[in-house]
């Protein structure tokens, strides 16, 4: 579940919203929401919430889970369930969901990976909507440069270009940059190459103050601990690169990703045992605040204490309560705070609950 928000009105401009970390979000039917590893967009007075549903799916070997749903609120307080996010999506398994808005077409378009079989062996799918909250399939099939994609994310330039970052399984879980088509749903030739690190996935994104800023952590696969987060910033989206010190996530100073899972297993935990996937970029009145959104994978009520992460039969240490839920677990979200040159400052143990001033 993600964070319950309250609202405060001040005068006739502003709404305060306070996110807790640690409590459920219901919808308007008194679910709770079930909307994980994706964005939040706002367009026009809406904000528009794209994640997976799980349900009582593990969504690990499963043909047919997670789903991608969407959501929508006027107020980041009272959301909506609006259904399934695809409009007659075949049977197959569809993950981490990204969207933009195109200003030259009029189009939200969204793209995710897209399993036909299941885990992990696919492409990028990529879907178009007028109204932002049910996405007709333009493809299942979209290949770049690198393949074999794991999960991605979007920037809209400052010029209408679009950019998708994603990392490739083929490509030793590397992370790279394409730039997209002008209507944001096929890629161009023009790829930029490889980040170093392997063995990681979940890239973020985003532009601030005219700098690029490149994140990801390692390999987490539904994973209690969570993994790290690696900065890197560029004057240009085509670099040169330069990393941003130590792991943000990560209790211990180094340069390379903090990581609980698989062939990266720490010294020590991350300082959030959460995996970040998700970036939302939220105007507020004191500008834009770069949210990074975590899952908090096995936090659902019931979870099997012993069991360290979802990619693995769910039997011994990881059989599961039937009354364990995993739409139900919890996710992460902070305002990333930046240090007076840009950079990004390491994370501050688990925030209960933070503020955000809304525009209207």
């Amino acid at each position: 579940g993600l964070a319950v928000l309250l609202l405060l009105f001040i005068g006739t401009s502003a709404k305060l919203v306070s996110l807790s970390n640690h409590l459920p979000r219901y919808d308007t039917k008194g679910n709770i929401v079930d909307c994980h590893s994706g964005i939040v967009l706002k367009h026009g007075d809406t904000y528009h919430l794209y994640g997976e549903r799980y349900g009582n799916s593990t969504g690990w070997g499963e043909k047919d889970w997670p789903r991608l749903s969407t959501y929508t609120s006027k107020d980041m307080v009272t959301w909506k369930d609006e259904g399934d996010l695809l409009i007659d999506a075949p049977a197959g398994t569809y993950f981490t969901p990204t969207a933009a808005y195109n200003n030259r077409t009029g189009n939200f378009v969204v793209w995710f990976n897209a399993y036909p079989n299941g885990c992990c062996a696919g492409s990028f799918g990529v879907g178009v909507s007028k109204d932002g909250i049910h996405f007709k399939i333009v493809s299942l099939a979209v290949e770049p440069k690198y393949s074999q994609v794991d999960s991605n994310g979007l920037l809209v330039d400052d010029d209408g270009s679009a950019y998708i970052i994603y990392s490739s399984i083929a490509a030793d879980h590397k992370v790279s940059i394409q730039k997209l088509t002008d209507d944001y749903l096929g890629v161009t030739n023009e790829n930029y190459g490889l980040f170093p690190d392997r063995y990681v996935e979940a890239p973020m994104l985003f532009k601030r103050d005219g700098w690029y800023y490149a994140g990801y952590g390692s390999c987490c696969c539904f994973c209690r601990g969570g993994s790290g987060f690696v900065v890197y910033r560029s004057r240009s989206i085509k670099g040169p690169w330069t990393q941003l010190g130590p792991d943000k996530n990560c209790h211990l100073n180094t340069t390379t990703q903090c990581g609980a899972y698989g062939e990266v297993i720490s010294p020590v935990k991350p300082i959030i045992s959460a995996q970040g996937i998700g970036l939302s970029a939220i105007p507020t009145k004191n500008g834009m605040a770069y949210i990074w959104m975590g899952e908090r994978w096995l936090s659902a009520p019931f979870n099997n204490p012993l069991c360290p992460d979802e990619c693995r039969p769910e039997t011994g240490i990881c059989a599961e309560s039937p009354k364990y839920i995993k739409g139900h677990g919890f996710m992460y979200w902070i305002p990333l705070s930046f240090t007076h040159d840009g950079n990004i400052n390491t994370f501050s143990p688990f925030v209960d609950s933070f503020t955000l001033d809304l525009l209207d």
